[in-house]
């Protein structure tokens, strides 16, 4: 019964929200203005700064991988031990190999998952002030160019035409300030 509502609710929103954008459309259109898109994805993988974040990020990806690689060699060298001899030993000795095998590997499993936490926060730390200025330069060009609505392009639209798209506009603003912010510093 609750997944019906849910279903329907669900149903009502998405009508909503269509209206509304049909609706925005028409006025649009009345008034001359012009809806248009940018492609928030290419913009940042495509700009400098979204660049340089790139590479602060891939930086420390990399400081993990190489402290991990030695400690995931060790966990598979026990873990080949444990094959290789587990017929040979006593009761005693494979059940102490396999208490640190699976000891080893929840410490693993912690420091992965740790690992993962610190690139999340490092990756909000330095995305922040360039989505910040990113959507302050949107809101510019939006009201410069006199623009009626911008939307971002891989928000589930089904089809812009790509003379709508000004991605690369928005993306040339954001290199220019980058690079005057880096200048005034």
């Amino acid at each position: 019964m609750r997944l019906k509502i849910l279903v329907v609710f669900s149903a009502v929103v998405l009508l909503l929200g269509a209206t509304g954008l049909v609706i925005s459309q028409v006025e649009a259109a009345e008034s001359g203005k012009q809806i248009v898109s940018v492609n928030i994805q290419d913009v940042l993988l495509g700009s400098e700064a979204g660049q340089e974040v790139k590479k602060v990020l891939e930086g420390k990806v990399g400081e993990f991988q190489e402290k991990f690689q030695k400690e995931q060699e060790e966990v598979d060298a026990l873990r080949a031990e444990i094959e290789k001899k587990s017929t040979v030993w006593s009761q005693e000795v494979k059940e102490e190999k396999e208490r640190d095998y699976q000891k080893r590997v929840r410490e693993m499993q912690l420091k992965s998952e740790d690992a993962q936490f610190e690139l999340q926060q490092l990756e909000k730390q330095v995305m922040s002030p360039v989505l910040n200025e990113l959507q302050k330069i949107i809101k510019e060009v939006g009201k410069k160019n006199g623009y009626a609505m911008i939307i971002d392009s891989r928000a589930g639209l089904l089809y812009v035409d790509e003379t709508l798209d000004i991605s690369e506009i928005v993306k040339k603003e954001l290199d220019a300030r980058q690079k005057a912010a880096k200048e005034a510093k």
